[in-house]
């Protein structure tokens, strides 16, 4: 390839049309641009069939000009030569076939290309410059058009190879993590089977058999999650625990022989008043800050998160001591007497929650904080909102709705549902394509509590375990966003025909409505939490691009980091989801109203914002 030639010479050379001459020796010449577009091509075609051509670059069309007119500029020595072409019958054209060059211009000013024999037809290819060149000028449209269109179609090749650059970047850097994660994991599974080869040591030296016998109900070891490694629960501090549970439990209930006091024995309010007035640990004051806000709005989870296991974002993948979920679900199942009026053990729930939570995978946006936040605002629509009063809640029921609630994305993968469904996937094959991930949610869970240590319904009778189960099914596969259109419409339709929804189906429904509510309240709360659950879920989104352009599948909408389109896609999941369903609840609870106008804020902050 060619070295590139300087601007300025090119693009006065790019201006010069294609020029035609006759000698008086009756000798075709013409000039071109070469085939590069870096060079002028001059060609001569004799009357006795001789063939002649050269090509000259910015060095010997440098020369010439410099003994043309050392002054004049490129687009003036351009002009020149088409001026001596244009008057070629003037006798500004001449060519010397003993010397095999071609003279253009004047005696006192000429310019001499030096021209070598060739086997190619220069007269055909002359003609065939001729007709084309009348071709432009009778059809002077047409080829307009076709150059538009292939200036489109240069740009749009632009595009695209800018988009590859892009793309090969963001490859690169996958690649980069990748390796990072390898190492990470290589690592560990060392010392896993560094930990696995001592294990089967010491149970030959002990003679034990090689088959383990079942686990007892009081046995400390798990094998339903690998999260929680070798326990059932997590290593709670029974402190923090005891200051969570006194702020929810009165003086009757301080009696330790009583299932759901078995672990740990609440104080008298005013042994609580006392040590909470005086805590010394910094993570106790942060968690008692912050469960006084559990019955509010702005309830955050994130500084809870980062109160018991450090932050918000890398805590997630183990949580030694629980996190969120653990402490407000601890918290909240007290605050409705969950655990007396179903006399569950509080050893049981404890096992339940930590699994529960350990089976949450640190997604960006689908993780154990997530369920929190939706745990917490199921909460606040009961309470506040006024759903339990308005549709004349049963226990079962607000049972349910907090269960639900706390299970409702359970082993959540970070991928969704139509990505299963385009890769089918295991998933997609065992649930036929339908509600794969919430049926995953929700039966993952009960088949858990199908062990006695996690058993959270042991207490009760069947048919009151077949109401709670049901309601907690419906509320759970409510969330496949798939079928949203079909859940708000049932809904208009029910506030239609009767403001009262107190049958057992119409509650199912308003239960789904509010879990439904509470798994997309983000759009509804202030900015500061609002925008953080933003940043989270693009994360989690452009994730999901990532590995679909890794299998070679077209990336889901605002889901591809290289065009990113938060603001698009958050006014739009607003505009199209938020603000409808919202308005629809605020008519059967108007307390809830409020939360619309939260939305309608956080949606001008994007048209403020726009990222695309």
């Amino acid at each position: 390839m060619p070295p590139a030639a300087p601007v300025e010479m090119v693009t006065s050379l790019r201006k010069c049309p294609s020029l035609f001459a006759t000698t008086d020796s009756m000798a075709s010449v013409m000039t071109r641009l070469s085939d590069d577009a870096s060079s002028l091509t001059v060609c001569v075609a004799t009357a006795d069939g001789g063939n002649f051509t050269a090509d000259f670059n910015e060095a010997t069309l440098t020369a010439l000009k410099e003994n043309f007119d050392k002054t004049c500029s490129w687009d003036k020595f351009f002009a020149d030569l088409q001026h001596a072409f244009n008057r070629g019958a003037d006798g500004l054209i001449s060519f010397e076939p003993s010397t095999t060059s071609v003279t253009c211009g004047t005696t006192e000013r000429k310019l001499t290309f030096k021209l070598a024999t060739t086997t190619n037809k220069v007269q055909e290819s002359i003609l065939a410059s001729l007709v084309n060149y009348h071709h432009i000028h009778v059809h002077l449209r047409e080829v307009e058009k076709q150059v538009e269109e292939s200036a489109k179609q240069e740009e749009e090749i632009r595009t695209q190879a800018a988009d590859l650059e892009k793309e090969e970047q963001h490859l690169k850097d996958a690649i980069s993590r990748n390796k990072e994660q390898d190492e990470t994991f290589n690592k560990r599974l060392k010392e896993l089977q560094k930990q696995l080869g001592e294990a089967e040591e010491e149970k030959r030296k002990s003679g034990q058999d090689t088959v383990m016998e079942e686990e007892d109900e009081d046995s400390t070891l798990c094998r339903a999650r690998i999260p929680l490694r070798d326990r059932d629960c997590r290593d709670f501090d029974p402190q923090l625990l005891k200051m969570v549970k006194s702020g929810f439990c009165d003086d009757k209930e301080l009696s330790g022989d009583v299932a759901f006091n078995n672990v740990i024995r609440p104080f008298t309010s005013s042994e609580l008043v006392k040590y909470t007035s005086n805590l010394t640990s910094k993570q106790q004051q942060q968690v008692w800050n912050a469960m006084q806000k559990i019955d509010d709005w702005d309830y955050d989870v994130f500084a809870l998160q980062t109160a018991m296991a450090g932050n918000d974002t890398e805590s997630l993948a183990t949580q030694p001591s629980g996190g969120s979920l653990f402490v407000t679900a601890y918290a909240l199942f007290f605050k409705y007497r969950m655990m007396q009026k179903f006399r569950i053990d509080e050893k049981i729930f404890l096992n339940w929650i930590s699994v529960v939570e350990a089976g949450y995978h640190p997604n960006p946006y689908h993780n154990s904080m997530h369920a929190a936040d939706v745990l917490h605002i199921t909460h606040y629509i009961l309470s506040k909102g006024g759903l339990a009063k308005k549709c004349n809640l049963s226990d079962e029921d607000t049972f349910a709705a907090l269960f639900a609630a706390a299970i409702h994305d359970y082993d959540h993968p970070g991928i969704n549902n139509s990505f299963h469904v385009k890769a089918q996937t295991y998933l997609a094959t065992l649930y036929n394509d339908r509600s794969i991930l919430e049926n995953r949610h929700v039966s993952s869970v009960f088949e858990l509590m199908k062990l006695p240590r996690y058993n959270l319904l042991s207490a009760i009778g069947e048919d009151q375990r077949r109401d709670i189960r049901d309601t907690i099914i419906e509320m759970v596969l409510a969330t496949d966003m798939g079928l949203h259109g079909k859940y708000v419409a049932q809904f208009k339709r029910r506030l239609q025909e009767n403001h009262e929804l107190v049958k057992k189906d119409d509650v199912r429904l308003a239960l789904a409505m509010a879990v439904k509510m509470a798994d997309i309240s983000n759009c509804g709360r202030p900015e500061n939490i609002y925008l953080t659950w933003a940043a989270k879920i693009a994360d989690e989104f452009y994730m999901q691009g990532d590995r679909e352009r890794n299998l070679g599948m077209p990336c889901s909408p605002f889901m591809d980091r290289m065009q990113p389109a938060i603001a698009k896609g958050q006014i739009a999941f607003m505009n199209y989801i938020v603000i409808p369903m919202f308005d629809n609840i605020a008519e059967l609870i108007p307390d809830m109203r409020f939360s619309v106008d939260h939305a309608e804020a956080n949606k001008a902050y994007w048209t403020k914002n726009d990222d695309s």
